[in-house]
């Protein structure tokens, strides 16, 4: 008997889906290989899915995946610039975008505000013995005076000309707004600001409503509201101050104790809906908004 859950995960896009095997072969493996899951998320209806890695461009591995798995679920790759894949570099972007990338993350674990808020990062230290987070987490959008670097206005610029989507990934709430504007400036629609309520990022509500304001799409992820964050009450009052037309949900998923992709997708979007996020708006938000930023 089908349920209120399975019907808001048909058609869902997923932005924001960790690759298995990101960093190691061992260390925070996912639940199961893509091609293990992929026929488990055909089942549930999903549409699409964008895979991310915190160190590697994720379309290098897209050939292999879809010989490994050739259903119906559209599979697209990103790139998130953490020093490891080029920081900064528009090249890295551009390189990116020519392998079929749909997505591009700014920074996460090599972002200046990924570091100091404590970022997971830090906990690759005893993992790694040549990982230091104090010299790779260094990265910032911004200058001294709060405008955007050169680096980021040109990222944001090749965003626009090659038509992905750009996440202002961990940066700063004043470097995500500085996206914003940017981005509002020239006209650019595909920019999602990147999970603002994690602890990562930090973003108060009234930052959130001026990027939403200035056309940015706003990411809530399953663990926004996972057991000791925050209460599903108060991000559907957020989602519903600032319409479900400016906000992408999303699974973030990414470790091994996590439920398969889109069982875990499922949980969230059902978890928002009983906390008074009406089902046109968690379709709306979950499908019709992340099929709009891929582009599928």
């Amino acid at each position: 008997m089908e349920t209120v859950y399975d019907r808001l995960v048909r058609g869902a896009v997923d932005l924001h889906c960790h690759i298995d095997v990101e960093f190691s072969t061992t260390l925070f493996r996912k639940a199961a290989p893509e091609w293990e899951w992929l026929p488990h998320a055909e089942r549930a209806g999903m549409r699409a899915v964008s895979l991310k890695s915190h160190l590697w461009p994720t379309v290098s591995a897209l050939p292999f995946i879809k010989e490994l798995y050739k259903g119906p679920v559209q599979v697209h790759g990103s790139i998130t610039l953490n020093p490891l894949a080029g920081g900064l570099d528009p090249f890295a972007v551009e390189a990116a975008v020519h392998m079929g990338a749909r997505a591009v993350f700014l920074p996460t674990w090599g972002s200046r505000n990924d570091y100091v808020r404590g970022g997971f990062g830090r906990r690759l230290d005893a993992a790694f013995e040549h990982f230091d987070g104090a010299r790779l987490g260094t990265l910032s959008l911004v200058d001294d005076d709060g405008g955007l670097t050169a680096p980021a206005h040109e990222i944001l610029r090749l965003a626009r000309h090659h038509d992905v989507m750009l996440s202002t990934g961990h940066s700063s709430p004043r470097e995500a707004l500085a996206v914003a504007e940017e981005a509002h400036r020239i006209g650019y629609e595909r920019v999602v600001f990147g999970h603002p309520l994690s602890n990562s990022v930090g973003a108060s509500r009234e930052l959130v409503h001026r990027a939403a304001g200035l056309g940015a799409f706003v990411e809530f992820c399953w663990p926004t509201v996972s057991p000791g964050r925050h209460d599903p009450a108060e991000v559907v009052s957020l989602i519903q101050e600032v319409g479900a037309a400016r906000t992408v949900l999303t699974s973030d998923f990414f470790g091994g104790n996590n439920p398969l992709p889109a069982d875990l997708l499922r949980v969230f979007l059902g978890v928002l809906h009983d906390a008074g996020l009406s089902e046109d708006d968690v379709r709306l938000a979950a499908a019709t908004n992340p099929a709009r930023l891929l582009g599928v």
